[in-house]
């Protein structure tokens, strides 16, 4: 029969030191096999105590997650009653047990039982390789990166919470004189009402009747009109402004580094994400996003080095799709973006390649996420039918990316879900929906997750495997951060050199594709000013 027993250090009779040492004969050693829900939570409160946990071999929360990424929660006691039907958490019985050890005992059992049930499905949907080999090890991992956690330079932010500042101040005169009157520049309604009676709306409205004001409205009226593109400016920066300068700070912890989450279990995709706060999310397309990090400093006698792929998603669409065209581009090392403004939009002038590659890149980059032609049509400033016939030319020259593109919704009706190249699932329930718009996102989810799910994957690996290239040197270099393709290590200035070596050499032979994956590597004194 199942057993849970609740060990209380305080009250050890031969102490907490002689606890934490008999546990730690058993945690630490790699032949008992363990498992835990939340294994990223389990090595922080054990390394706590001075305790490195080996052995573990299940993660109830990780195996949920990877047979269902799409559910919100993974609580380990509605996972009980659905795996082996518990009647999940019970109220503490008294005799001598406090909720919160009663809770803790429960945690155990409910553990034990559930690590069984989901460990055969995890075998039976093809999830092993994942399981063991990416997600299990990188949660570790994950502990180490956020307990580094990012240095801070407060005076940075105060400067640019003072530049914002005063810059918000001029827009806001501008936009009240352009507008005629003042108004709540931060209400969406009453932005509406503006734009409504100066004649410049766009005439779309929002579920509740309002006028739209969301960016691309905005966007569409800005290529006319002075109002819109101001207001742009003034969210950016106001945004910038709260979601930074001004809120970070009360964040660093008494290290003087802000230590954020890095969440293994949210995205369907199997991204990372950040929060606590998010630092995956600093706009870096704008020149004021991209001067938040350089807020971000590593310690005295140390330096970033950063790397991140090369359109690591435009190369796995050539991998997936077997698009001959892609191939033969990223094979000789070609310029994409140019290739396509070559075959798809005919420029044959270095004047017309100039300029139509800019136009190229953002087709590329929206056909890998299976824009339609109204989505094209709001990035480039272009007409629906006009974006419509750019697809149409598109598809026509990289006949493997349409093949793909009608192939994968067929798939996924089939079987209600879709997978990376290293079997990462994600389920599309809504992909026979009767309702279109449902139906048609759907569709893109599945044709996105082969490509978006795949780099995930190569990224964890490429983080694991430089991970171990920079212990097995026996450097004190270590990752500080993950943004969805970038690598960020800290490292004193002596290794640097090696570093951006390791992080070449892994990340580019972290798996191989019938493309190759292509790393930029630099170094610098900030995160901003990391020159690759």
């Amino acid at each position: 029969p199942n057993a849970a027993h609740f060990i209380n250090f305080e009250e050890f009779e031969g102490g907490r030191e002689q606890a934490v040492s008999m546990l730690r004969d058993v945690l630490s050693n790699g032949l008992l096999s363990k498992s835990v829900h939340d294994l990223k939570r389990a090595v922080a409160l054990l390394s706590n105590v001075g305790v490195e946990a080996e052995g573990i071999t299940d993660d109830t929360l990780l195996a949920a997650y990877l047979l269902d990424p799409v559910r919100s929660r993974y609580d380990l006691g509605d996972l009980a009653r659905e795996a082996v039907g518990s009647e999940g958490w019970t109220e503490s019985p008294g005799d001598g047990w406090t909720p919160e050890h009663w809770r803790s005992a429960e945690s155990a059992d409910f553990t034990a039982q559930v690590a069984d049930v989901l460990h055969g499905r995890v075998l039976e949907q093809g999830l092993e390789s994942i399981y063991n080999e990416i997600e299990i090890p990188t949660a570790p991992l994950l502990h180490r990166v956020e307990r580094a956690g990012l240095r801070v330079d407060t005076s940075v932010l105060g400067e640019l919470s003072a530049l914002f500042g005063a810059e918000l101040e001029k827009l806001t005169a501008q936009i009240y004189k352009e507008a005629g009157r003042e108004f709540k520049i931060n209400s969406p309604k009453q932005v509406g009402e503006v734009l409504e009676q100066l004649n410049i709306s766009t005439g779309r409205k929002t579920a509740t009747g309002q006028v739209s004001t969301n960016r691309a409205v905005l966007e569409e009226l800005a290529q006319t009109y002075e109002l819109p593109r101001l207001l742009m400016e003034f969210r950016e920066l106001d945004k910038l402004k709260a979601t930074y300068t001004d809120a970070l700070p009360p964040l660093i912890g008494p290290d003087g580094r802000i230590h954020s989450e890095l969440n293994q279990t949210v995205t369907a995709t199997g991204r990372l994400s950040s929060s606590s706060p998010n630092l995956q999310n600093i706009p870096i397309r704008t020149e004021l996003g991209r001067r938040i990090r350089r807020a971000f400093v590593p310690e005295k006698g140390n330096v970033f080095v950063a790397a991140d792929y090369s359109q690591l998603e435009l190369r796995l669409l050539a991998h997936i799709t077997q698009d001959a065209h892609m191939l033969d581009a990223f094979q000789k090392g070609e310029d994409i973006h140019e290739r396509t403004a070559r075959l798809v939009f005919g420029a044959k002038t270095k004047e017309e390649l100039k300029e139509k590659r800019r136009f190229a890149k953002i087709v590329n980059f929206a056909i890998a996420y299976a824009v339609e032609p109204f989505g094209l049509s709001q990035r480039v400033g272009i007409s629906r039918k006009e974006a419509k016939q750019v697809i149409e030319d598109y598809y026509r020259t990289y006949a493997g990316v349409r093949r793909y593109m009608e192939e994968i919704p067929k798939q996924a009706r089939e079987t209600g879900f879709v997978r990376s190249i290293y079997g990462r699932i994600r389920p599309v329930p809504t992909i026979n929906d009767r309702n279109g718009n449902v139906r048609a996102r759907a569709e893109r989810e599945a044709i996105n997750m082969p490509i978006q799910g795949t780099a995930s994957d190569i990224v964890k690996i490429a983080m694991l495997k430089v991970d171990d290239a920079l212990r097995s040197a026996g450097l004190k270099a270590q990752t500080v951060m993950q943004v969805h393709d970038e690598l960020l290590i800290e490292a004193p200035k002596k290794e640097a050199k090696q570093v951006a070596e390791i992080l070449k050499r892994e990340m580019e032979s972290a798996v191989e594709l019938d493309v190759p994956l292509v790393v930029e590597v630099g170094t610098g004194d900030n995160w901003m000013d990391v020159k690759k």
